[in-house]
């Protein structure tokens, strides 16, 4: 009676199970099929912050100390380790923050989850200035009470809207039309627009070099890595790794245009780097750039590669492959290139007899 009993229930919480799925998908809601990934641990924690006096906090209070140029980064080690496997930094773009690479619109395994899985600890952060990295609104508050509209920074904070993350994400020709073969899982676009945030870091005086201070932070709390950087941030990859190269084991730049503007002077140092530049479909601009920048780099002996998703068979790509439906063949493929071209743990030794 008692199995019976057990067969039973069973039988109902798969009935219940079949139920809600259903549901979800009539309802539109994303459904995650895979269970988490096993780790050993996980968290979050803040690097670089310094302690200042603010003159104007908001709110009419008197000014003091607060906390500013930190960056906040949140981690987690899989329980099973891949060997050998570095640490892995993902750090976003213009407009994102590091919810660009954690779960899908639509529910999927994100690059997050996917390296974790694969064995590599993932670290990801908000950049500084940055959504939880928090940013300082003297220069805003500052403008407000003295009437002076120069303290605002130039250019103001920016936003994306659905008609210029349409282009710049190359979505499809115009504004709320797809490109037909588009890889982006376009019934879940406001899921996407969503985690859009502003450009806050406008608030500080040089936010390109405090991300890279930032970073290179980072590596040194955690040991030598594989940084990852997407759109604007590519030039916060390419500058981490010629301020620290011995740090920066391998790069890997998601289209960002920015980090393939090498000087003559910077090509020696970037050969000292293994870098891969991953670009989507439809006519990216920095493609050629990033080209002529790999080609010099290989001239002088380095490890750079350029990788094309058309090139592989795969057209429809946008410029946010890490959320695209082949997002995971694509993960698979840095990841092949990583253990390709990453420093390997020396064998043990073996004891003389």
């Amino acid at each position: 009676m008692r199995n019976n009993h057990k067969r039973r229930l069973v039988a109902n919480g798969s009935l219940i199970a079949a139920m809600s799925l259903a549901v979800a998908v009539l309802m539109g809601t994303p459904v995650r099929a895979a269970q988490p990934p096993a780790l050993k641990e996980q968290g979050s924690f803040f690097v670089n912050g310094e302690v200042v006096r603010t003159d104007n906090p908001g709110g009419g209070a008197d000014g003091g100390r607060v906390v500013v140029n930190q960056m906040y980064v949140e981690y987690a080690i899989p329980l099973r380790r891949k060997a050998g496997a570095l640490p892995v930094i993902m750090v976003h773009g213009s407009g994102h923050t590091g919810k660009t690479y954690d779960t899908t619109p639509d529910g999927r395994d994100g690059w997050k989850q996917h390296f974790l899985r694969k064995g590599y600890p993932v670290y990801v952060v908000d950049q500084v200035g940055r959504a939880r990295s928090g940013w300082n609104p003297a220069p805003i508050n500052n403008a407000v009470s003295r009437g002076d509209a120069t303290l605002i920074p130039k250019g103001g904070i920016v936003q994306f809207t659905y008609e210029r993350a349409w282009s710049v994400f190359r979505f499809g020709p115009k504004p709320d039309e797809w490109w037909p073969d588009s890889k982006f899982p376009k019934e879940h676009i406001e899921q996407y627009m969503a985690q859009l945030v502003p450009n806050t870091e406008a608030t500080l005086p040089q936010p390109p070099r405090k991300t890279v201070d930032a970073l290179v932070a980072l590596m040194q709390k955690v040991g030598p890595s594989v940084v990852m950087v997407h759109s604007q941030s590519g030039v916060y990859g390419t500058l981490t790794a010629l301020a620290q190269p011995d740090l920066v084991k391998a790069l890997v730049n998601v289209e960002g245009r920015s980090g393939c503007e090498l000087m003559s002077e910077q090509v020696k140092t970037m050969a000292r780097v293994p870098w891969l530049n991953v670009a989507g479909d439809h006519s990216w601009a920095g493609e050629e750039q990033c080209r002529k920048a790999v080609a010099s780099v290989n001239v002088a002996g380095g490890k750079a590669a350029f990788m094309g998703t058309y090139e592989r068979g795969v057209r429809g790509n946008t410029h946010m492959l890490m959320m695209d439906l082949n997002n995971l063949q694509i993960a698979d493929w840095i990841l092949q290139w990583i253990e390709a071209n990453t420093a390997r743990r020396p064998p043990a030794k073996t004891a003389r007899r």
